[in-house]
């Protein structure tokens, strides 16, 4: 794929600055934890996790865990708070992930139009306001005996071209959350991944190129897809100090040897005139750099870094070469390509990949219906009922309460996203117990799914030559 290629030099000293001297490791996850990502909108409709989730589902498939998605679009720490007991704390979380502080700073109080002191007094209010109750969450996670992770919020753009109005201001006060969350880790001893540093520093240099460029989406707000949500998940496993490789395998063809291997186990190697053989059983799968993350790819040195399934095939005559794995034609390589190492990690046409790709499916349908779940917890939360004595089995009664919540969003800017999410709501409740044992069946399947197996590999000459017998005297 054309965006694997060499990064430029520029993008990728982009991603090359120092991290936090306060920063602590953060802790990878391992079997049995039950991890809850909280946040905002950015956490509710974003992807990062799931891509974290991906990779340690291809990466380590003997690590078997569940992860929560645990945003709510609009939150703050104090509405965090107000659930934690019945949304974060029922879920008995070892890990806990926490984000925050996009709404927590309050953007309607920033423009070049507010520098006067009555709103930077609202402003330091709203800042006070959310070291306070961050403290608070965190106390309420380490009291329920659930591990910390802090992450920054990722960055407002308030310096792109966009058509969207511009609370300048607001990503200057974001700033100032990642710093008490870089004390905070520190102070506590827990885990800190850097979000807004390394995504401020990527979409300034974008923007010197073309100044209408942003990771973030037109609305200055939430992070898109790709390459945003790409960019920080590839910070979180970063952060984790994940492994490189996927696979290393190194043979011998003319002395029919294992040179090297690591994270693999090799197998009935066989050579004859034109034909090399060998099966081998990797202990991971690649992580699928599919065309949805292209642009991400090309920001941060994931494949280098993170991605690296090696095969290298020595003593081969010069002359190009095909691999096929399991009967299916993977590619061409010459014999210094094949000799130098090539990365099977980003070839789609390896059955690796196409496993991996499953895995990517279900994690897909994993997230979407866990998506659907979250979108009930909004309404649920944000309308009031959790906190009304209306009868939750009485729809027409919670139907009263939603409606009259929803008229009071008329005139808003967000009052047609509410009112999408409003009508849903009841639906969902009406299917909120096929959707867990959805979920449950597909946690299942994903640990199914993504167990390595054993693949054949044959080397052959493209054109007829010398073979890979025995070496003759004097080699």
């Amino acid at each position: 794929m054309k965006y694997l290629c060499t990064y430029s030099l520029l993008l990728f000293l982009l991603v090359c600055f120092q991290a936090s001297a306060t920063a602590k490791p953060v802790p990878q996850f391992k079997s049995g934890d039950r991890v809850c990502f909280i946040g905002d909108s950015i956490t509710h409709g974003g992807s990062y996790h799931s891509n974290v989730y991906l990779y340690y589902l291809t990466r380590f498939p003997e690590r078997k865990f569940r992860i929560w998605n645990k945003g709510i679009s609009g939150n703050q720490a104090s509405h965090v708070l107000q659930r934690f007991q019945t949304d974060i704390a029922s879920e008995s979380p070892t890990v806990s992930t926490l984000m925050l502080g996009m709404n927590d700073v309050g953007r309607w109080l920033y423009g070049t139009d507010k520098t006067d002191p009555t709103s930077l007094k609202y402003q330091a209010s709203q800042l006070k306001s959310y070291y306070t109750n961050m403290r608070a969450v965190v106390e309420k996670l380490e009291a329920i005996g659930s591990e910390v992770i802090f992450i920054t919020p990722s960055i407002y753009d308030q310096t792109a071209e966009l058509e969207r109005a511009n609370n300048f201001g607001t990503n200057d006060a974001l700033a100032q959350c990642a710093s008490f969350i870089d004390r905070t880790a520190a102070v506590r001893a827990e885990g800190y991944v850097d979000f807004y540093y390394p995504m401020l520093e990527i979409n300034t240099q974008l923007q010197r190129a073309d100044p209408k460029a942003t990771i973030v989406g037109n609305d200055r707000v939430h992070p898109s897809w790709d390459p945003g949500h790409f960019v920080m998940a590839y910070q979180f496993l970063k952060a984790q100090a994940v492994p490189k490789l996927v696979s290393k395998v190194v043979l011998d063809a003319r002395y029919r040897k294992v040179l090297e291997v690591e994270q693999a186990t090799v197998s009935q190697i066989q050579s004859k005139r034109g034909s090399f053989t060998f099966t081998v059983l990797e202990s991971a799968l690649p992580f699928p750099q599919t065309e949805s993350i292209s642009k991400g790819l090309a920001l941060v040195p994931f494949e280098e870094e993170m991605n690296q399934q090696i095969l290298s095939i020595q003593s081969l005559p010069d002359g190009d070469y095909t691999l096929t794995i399991d009967s299916v034609k993977v590619g061409s390589w010459s014999a210094k390509a094949l000799k130098k190492g090539i990365n099977l990690a980003s070839v789609e046409t390896t059955p690796q990949f196409q496993q991996a790709l499953s895995v990517k499916a279900l994690n897909d349908e994993r997230a979407k219906q866990e998506g659907r779940l979250r979108s009930a917890a909004l309404v649920y939360y944000g309308s009031g009922l959790y906190q009304s004595d209306v009868d939750l089995e009485d729809n027409e009664a919670v139907q009263a309460v939603l409606d009259a919540r929803l008229e009071t969003f008329k005139g808003e800017p967000w009052h047609g996203y509410m009112k999408q999410q409003y009508r849903a709501y009841l639906p969902i409740k009406a299917e909120e117990n096929d959707i867990h044992a959805s979920l449950n069946s597909l946690q299942q399947k994903l640990y199914q799914a993504n167990q390595p197996v054993a693949h054949c590999y044959q080397i052959t000459r493209s054109k007829s030559g010398e073979g890979f017998g025995k070496p003759s005297k004097g080699d």
